[in-house]
């Protein structure tokens, strides 16, 4: 409950940060090898679970749409993943072990995955049962309030679980040599006799 009272005031700020991280992506071509890469993957799952649950669509490479009703059209969002991106470039510093990095980054880019699929199958079945105003008003606002859960979720995770600080040579020598290059002893410590 403390996060989405965090989340819901943090997003009079989230809102414009969203649009000028969408026009700075567009300018450097990001949401296109987005779109070409995850875009054609998310489109199909989605399809195949509102299918699976009784609303009609058809899909195009990256396009989804809502068929019976209403013809809608609704792109794919990828500023989620430019998100998760920025976020591992801050989290990922530090001193932590590749292993630990590169499962990090596994688990963000499937995290993420879902989270697209639940920002676009909540809008399609709003669209679908209650039309268009309530499809809007979750993509719009709720989606990015679901964004920013997920990503503070995703970090405690990690930075509770996941990342292992990498062993610096000087500790690793300084645990390993002790009086005389040997290990020390606890019975070193005492004289006996």
């Amino acid at each position: 409950m403390l996060v989405s009272a965090v989340a819901f005031m943090a997003l009079p700020f989230l809102t414009p940060f969203n649009g000028s991280l969408t026009r700075l992506a567009e300018r450097l071509n990001l949401g296109a090898f987005i779109d070409d890469l995850a875009a054609p993957i998310l489109v199909r799952v989605v399809s195949v679970i509102l299918g699976a649950l009784g609303v009609p669509t058809a899909c195009s490479h990256s396009c989804l749409y809502l068929t019976g009703w209403m013809p809608l059209r609704i792109y794919i969002g990828w500023q989620g993943f430019i998100l998760l991106a920025l976020t591992f470039a801050t989290g990922l510093r530090g001193s932590y072990t590749w292993r630990s990095k590169l499962l990090t980054v596994l688990l963000g880019i499937e995290g993420a995955f879902l989270v697209n699929v639940l920002r676009l199958l909540i809008p399609y079945l709003l669209v679908y049962h209650f039309g268009c105003v309530p499809a809007i008003v979750f993509h719009d606002y709720l989606g990015i309030v679901l964004n920013v859960i997920w990503l503070a979720a995703f970090w405690h995770l990690v930075f509770g679980s996941i990342l292992v600080r990498a062993a610096s040579s000087s500790s690793l020598l300084r645990g390993s040599i002790g009086h005389g290059g040997a290990e020390k002893q606890p019975s070193d410590d005492f004289e006996t006799g």
